[in-house]
């Protein structure tokens, strides 16, 4: 009810929890109820047995450090015909922060960040968000490639990140073919680039394809790689 008849006093809510004291479930002010949903570790391990939900939860989502990063790089607004808020689940949570340390020391090392497993359902797309925005924030403004090998994924993809473009601080282009993906790698800094792999294609006449950049902070994410 107040949420209908009073929709500003919930504008900069970002957190919901419901809980009886022993089960627990997160969510936002738009979630439906089947998105409440666990927080099932405490620092990214299997908790010990006899924690209620809400001790992990509170433990683990709600500590000081945690909860500030969830509040500012783990909270999007989808906007579709409406407009809905989304928190982070607790496995997104963890394989991004995984994601982003490991990117870290390859940018140092051999460049190779590693492989983050999915299962069906899991919410890849939103995973692929959250590492971004966080890639945006701490990379001295990279450039982000967003490959696939099917153009419907390529679109499906491209859909998911402009609705959730202020996380990104910017609107996400797609490359039309190789001429134009080469002009969009070859800036300075910026932008969040989607392609297929086919357009890494060298030209007709070229045996290998050309040097774009050699910057170091341009992060390849492979979808389905």
């Amino acid at each position: 009810t107040y949420k209908e008849q009073l929709p500003s006093l919930f504008r900069f809510n970002e957190i919901l929890i419901i809980s009886d004291g022993i089960e627990a479930r997160a969510g936002t002010i738009t979630s439906e109820r089947e998105r409440f949903m666990q927080w099932k570790t405490i620092n990214g391990e299997k908790p010990k047995k006899g924690l209620t939900e809400i001790e992990v939860l509170l433990k683990g989502m709600c500590d000081k450090k945690r909860i500030l990063d969830i509040i500012r790089n783990f909270i999007v607004f989808e906007k579709d015909k409406e407009t809905k808020k989304k928190l982070v689940a607790y496995h997104q949570y963890w394989a991004v922060n995984k994601a982003f340390e490991s990117t870290s020391n390859a940018r140092k090392g051999n460049k190779k960040a590693g492989v983050v497993w999915h299962t069906q359902g899991s919410g890849k797309s939103l995973t692929m968000v959250f590492y971004s925005g966080k890639l945006v924030r701490g990379f001295d403004n990279p450039t982000i490639i967003v490959l696939t090998d099917r153009n419907d994924l390529d679109d499906q993809l491209f859909g998911t990140f402009g609705k959730c473009k202020n996380i990104l601080r910017q609107e996400p282009i797609q490359a039309y073919d190789r001429k134009d993906l080469q002009k969009l790698l070859k800036v300075s800094s910026g932008g969040v680039v989607f392609t297929t792999i086919q357009k890494f294609f060298p030209e007709e006449d070229r045996e290998k394809y050309p040097i774009l950049s050699e910057r170091d902070n341009i992060v390849v994410i492979a979808d389905e790689a």
